[in-house]
């Protein structure tokens, strides 16, 4: 593929990329003014003073209801913005970092190695013990204060149980904490309205009450939206953080020609000292070729002859017998 091709599909996948978000921005745009239309309809004023009071004290209602809402979605954002940096930054270490798997310790000989190694081909026995030194390890005596082990124990299950106290204590308080600052916003934000007056009042305070109910509905379902954004976020960011974990490329090999000694040089290093030749052991075995005669073998023509037809036939059943 030329450049000028590649540089022409790119511009191109660019623009259907273009052209499609701004569909989907339409589509938000249309779906939202759907959903004000239905849910904040044009106010119609009644002409009865007790109507109007009445109207009054359902639009306040509704000011508190959607206002607690939108209280709730808010928090619930932040929290979810909070996930997905903490997922991000998992991501990120992830990416950049392998966990080596725990190797089982298994103890073998020289002997027991080239085994496994070279299989029935090893058949020279090392010795590799023969020129290490003997050292005498010196036993240190232990003081007799060393403690009870139970002690140990019982100590690590009260921290346990104490930090578990703690945890639980701190979400008491968080939570009430959460409870008392949305009390203290609802408070602030939808205050007890005098729903006396004049009926020029009312009216205005039921004009001013629907104006307040769609602008808290609106920020109400922008962050809806935006909730239902993060969740689909949080959930592509945990599998990508499964497929992290699960997931490790084995590294590209290369073919390496080694002998045995260099095999064995490689192990062992500067104890190698057995040159094996593996070929001197093997055994030479020629094929013999076996000449068939031309007798024989005969004509397979004049066979198929013979037997073709009912005297062919009536010969072969005369044999058999």
């Amino acid at each position: 593929m030329t450049s000028s091709r590649r540089h022409h599909l790119k511009s191109l996948m660019l623009s259907i990329a273009k052209g499609l978000l701004e569909k989907e921005s339409k589509q938000i745009v249309a779906d939202k003014a759907a959903y004000m239309a239905q849910n904040c309809p044009e106010l119609s004023i009644p002409h009865s003073m007790q109507e109007l009071q009445d109207l009054c004290k359902k639009l306040h209602q509704t000011i508190d209801k959607t206002d607690e809402e939108r209280y709730d979605l808010g928090s619930k954002v932040q929290k979810t913005d909070k996930e997905i940096e903490d997922l991000k930054i998992k991501v990120i270490d992830l990416i950049g970092k392998f966990k080596k798997p725990a190797l089982r310790k298994v103890r073998m000989s020289a002997d027991q190695m080239l085994q496994a190694l070279l299989g029935s081909k090893h058949k020279v026995s090392l010795d590799l013990r023969a020129n290490l030194k003997q050292v005498k390890k010196e036993v240190k005596e232990e003081a007799a204060d060393v403690g009870d082990w139970r002690f140990e124990h019982n100590n690590c299950q009260d921290v346990r149980s104490l930090l578990l106290s703690i945890a639980a204590g701190l979400l008491e308080a968080e939570a009430k904490q959460l409870v008392e600052d949305k009390e203290s916003y609802i408070n602030e934000h939808c205050p007890e309205v005098n729903f006396g007056g004049s009926m020029q009042e009312l009216q205005d305070l039921c004009k001013k009450l629907h104006q307040n109910i769609d602008k808290i509905d609106e920020e109400r379902y922008d962050m809806e939206a935006k909730v239902a954004k993060t969740n689909k976020e949080i959930e592509d960011l945990k599998i990508k953080v499964v497929d992290l974990k699960g997931k490790f490329k084995k590294p590209v090999l290369k073919k390496v020609r080694m002998s045995a000694d260099q095999m064995l040089q490689a192990l062992l290093g500067s104890k190698h000292k057995v040159s094996l030749d593996l070929r001197a052991n093997l055994k030479q075995v020629k094929k013999e070729v076996k000449e068939e005669s031309a007798e024989q073998v005969g004509d397979w023509r004049k066979n198929i002859e013979d037997k073709a037809g009912m005297d062919g036939r009536k010969k072969m059943f005369e044999s058999e017998a």
